[in-house]
């Protein structure tokens, strides 16, 4: 199953068939995804006593660690009971298991990744996004332990989730906008984020774009860390709430209240980093440690008012398209709205 942070090129499809293909996919994911709660989830409606007076949420999810943490804090601390919703989260394998439940109407809203909804939409999936958890993309260039700049990256390997995926794309727009040359890469695929990881120890590949936690096992393994890629691609949000039109239109008033809700709890993560990272360590069974690396890596990027910046969106589109990840490019405004956030 392709690595929900890395959206491979989609075939363009009509509207009807990715409405068959998502229920397909469905059903034959449906042993291994089914509607299992992940354990934020059921922490979250058996600690804020939801039922009367509440209404159901359905929010399919691809995240983990901090950057789902907004969602984990604000169930584990009541917030969006207070907003008057029932949320209830499932944990989807992959970006496209998520599309297709959304398509579908079987989820109400998605936690994603960004570069796969536009992806998505390129291919005839009518999803758009409504609010953000991240401004910048939290891609860390993790490199072998003999590498310790892009310009040493001439003529390796780099570790991708699979061809024409948002992995590669991105990289190829670092090493282009780095000066070097996207083609001095030569772009492997090895499997998601933990086989990217393994591939680096065995200096199979020198390079690969990994997020916490596995950038904490980059390190402490000797890896190095070249930081963040948002330098080549400015604005760019990693993690992203999505739907599909005919919902986030019959479920408006919902809708600007699950974000309300995620706002404040997001605002609330970024301000109170012991107890956040206390949440974190719980939900995701994760030493103190561990848990402190992982929350300061996310921490300064967490979108506090829940908007996309439409110039980071339109420079991914760019990049999307030059590198193949999509065959058309789409409108930011077809993609994105801030239509159900709060202003001011």
């Amino acid at each position: 199953m392709t690595d929900p942070r890395s959206p491979v090129r989609i075939a363009p499809l009509t509207r009807r068939a990715c409405l068959a293909a998502g229920a397909a996919v469905l059903l034959s994911a449906a042993a291994g995804c089914g509607d299992r709660a992940d354990k934020a989830g059921q922490a979250g409606r058996a600690g804020s006593g939801t039922g009367g007076g509440l209404t159901t949420l359905r929010l399919t999810n691809t995240k983990y660690g901090g950057e789902l943490l907004p969602v984990t804090a604000g169930l584990k601390r009541g917030v969006f009971a207070q907003h008057g919703i029932d949320l209830k989260v499932t944990n989807a394998k992959s970006s496209e298991v998520a599309t297709s439940a959304l398509v579908s109407g079987r989820q109400d809203l998605g936690l994603m990744q960004a570069a796969f909804v536009v992806s998505a939409d390129a291919a005839g999936a009518d999803l758009v996004m409504v609010g953000s958890l991240m401004d910048e993309l939290d891609y860390h260039i993790i490199t072998a332990k003999d590498v310790t700049s892009l310009e040493q990256l001439a003529g390796k390997k780099m570790g991708d989730p699979g061809p024409n995926n948002g992995n590669t794309a991105t990289m190829k727009a670092v090493m282009d906008k780095a000066g070097i040359g996207a083609d001095k890469l030569t772009y492997v695929t090895v499997g998601a984020q933990a086989a990217i990881l393994a591939a680096l120890q065995a200096n199979q590949v020198q390079v690969g774009l990994l997020v916490a936690p596995f950038t904490i096992k980059a390190r402490a393994a000797g890896l190095n860390d070249l930081g963040t890629v948002d330098k080549y691609l400015p604005h760019m949000t990693a993690a992203v709430i999505a739907g599909v039109d005919k919902t986030l239109r019959a479920k408006a008033d919902l809708v600007r209240d699950f974000l309300a809700a995620l706002v404040e709890s997001t605002r609330w993560c970024a301000q109170h980093a012991d107890e956040a990272i206390k949440i974190l360590m719980e939900a995701e069974n994760m030493s103190p440690g561990d848990a402190e690396e992982s929350y300061r890596e996310v921490a300064d990027i967490y979108a506090k008012d829940g908007s996309i910046d439409p110039a980071g969106l339109q420079t991914w589109i760019d990049v999307a398209v030059k590198y193949s990840v999509m065959n058309k490019a789409v409108k930011v405004s077809d993609v994105y709205t801030d239509e159900y956030l709060a202003k001011g």
